[in-house]
């Protein structure tokens, strides 16, 4: 595999296209933005030239869509185009958002040879746990010899979450198409998870990172069907898709003792009342199940453990009026979880969901992306994402090397999951 010849076209500083009113000049965080790590979430968009149902624009065109598009949308998402000061507030003074144009002197499908940290690093502008830039939004155009293009777009996890990052590409494209698209970003976290003040608050320490690969699976829908059904025959509770899948994934890792650790989003239809879906920033509690021996690893006590964890922060709602009990309740839990994470010695596997990701709204002009992928993570993690064709789940799993060639070994694994292979 011969690597592929990056040529640096442009970087430019994108600012708003409408400067933000004085009334908005500053943004509080919420509390679920104050327990935000400083690393950032990424998404990789390809959309190849063979696979557009609209003609592919040229180049230039194309570059110029993206820049007036982003300057637009900016406008709505004006505390993206900010900066973050003492994990209080965000100062919206328009500095704007990193966008760099390249040239990749390779075919697109070629990239696909390579293992996706390679990947990572020639679609991304930077490392998503090392950035280099002050800016809160940061994206990359990649333009390939075949004409295709790539989007790699980094936001910072102190002013969003998966879901957040989504409707921000969501939106993006939406003003791509139509300039004058209606875009309805709610930025009132602070009001719903009002912020602390309290030199005491805790916040969620950043784990200790590895140097993992990546690889995506697939759990096609009859495959979940068999999955459900084998999950409802030893267990009292029917779980839901993430629920059994988490579980599954959890009992291959087969790791004793180990911990997996949940995050559970707040928005949904019967908290929409109290976090709205649209709820721009961060709206993510975890909370940790373990396993001190093989036996704990069993189907019904980890779906049984999965859904009190669940039902144990959706209960905290109801107390969303009452500031300080809320902040206290917060608190309690970056404590735990930090206490119950402090031992290195101890594996950790994160579970998070996307299965909402609007990866097909994600339209520029020239089609939906062919694909749509998160970074790979220096952490153990596993994403779920729907399959873009609607054919049941696709799983990102990041782990170390070893970890990751013993699961692709695992026999009942691959009962159920397939890997997700080129392109």
């Amino acid at each position: 595999m011969s690597a592929s010849r990056l040529v640096s076209l442009s970087r430019k500083i994108i600012k708003p296209s409408s400067p933000t009113p004085l009334s908005h000049r500053i943004h509080k965080l919420s509390l679920m933005d104050q327990m935000g790590t400083h690393s950032y979430m990424a998404a990789l968009l390809f959309y190849p030239k063979q696979n557009t149902t609209t003609s592919m624009p040229e180049p230039t065109k194309i570059s110029r869509v993206l820049e007036k598009s982003l300057s637009k949308v900016l406008t709505s998402y004006y505390p993206f185009a900010g900066q973050v000061r003492d994990n209080s507030f965000v100062e919206c003074n328009d500095i704007g958002a990193d966008l760099s144009i390249v040239r990749i002197d390779c075919p697109m499908s070629s990239i696909f040879d390579h293992p996706r940290t390679y990947i990572d690093n020639l679609v991304l502008p930077f490392d998503p746990w090392f950035p280099s830039t002050d800016s809160l939004v940061a994206a990359k155009l990649c333009h390939f010899e075949c004409g295709g293009v790539a989007l790699g777009v980094c936001l910072s996890h102190k002013v969003s979450d998966g879901c957040s990052l989504g409707k921000f590409l969501r939106d993006w494209s939406m003003v791509a198409r139509d300039s004058e698209a209606k875009l309805s970003p709610l930025f009132n976290g602070s009001s719903i998870f009002k912020p602390s003040n309290s030199s005491s608050f805790q916040v969620v320490a950043d784990p200790p990172l590895y140097k993992n690969e990546s690889k995506r699976f697939h759990f096609s829908a009859s495959k979940l069907k068999s999955l459900k059904s084998l999950t409802d025959s030893t267990t009292q509770i029917r779980p839901t898709t993430v629920e059994a899948i988490t579980a599954f994934l959890y009992r291959c890792v087969n790791t004793t003792p180990s911990l997996l650790i949940q995050a559970v989003d707040q928005r949904g239809t019967s908290n929409d009342a109290l976090v709205p879906a649209d709820l721009t920033g961060n709206a993510i509690l975890p909370f940790v199940v373990s396993a001190t021996n093989k036996e704990e690893m069993n189907w019904e006590r980890v779906v049984s453990e999965l859904r009190k964890g669940k039902e144990k922060i959706q209960d905290m709602l109801k107390y969303i009026e009452s500031e300080e009990y809320l902040c206290s309740k917060v608190s309690d839990i970056a404590r735990e979880l930090n206490e119950r994470t402090s031992n290195n010695d101890i594996p950790m596997y994160r579970f998070s969901s996307l299965r909402r990701f609007p990866s097909n709204d994600m339209n520029f002009g020239w089609g939906r992306p062919r694909q749509v992928d998160i970074s790979t993570f220096p952490i153990n993690m596993f994403i779920s994402m729907d399959n873009q064709n609607g054919d049941g789940v696709e799983v990102i799993v990041s782990l170390e090397d070893g970890e990751l060639s013993a699961l692709e070994r695992n026999d009942e694994f691959l009962q159920f999951a397939s890997p997700c292979l080129g392109f």
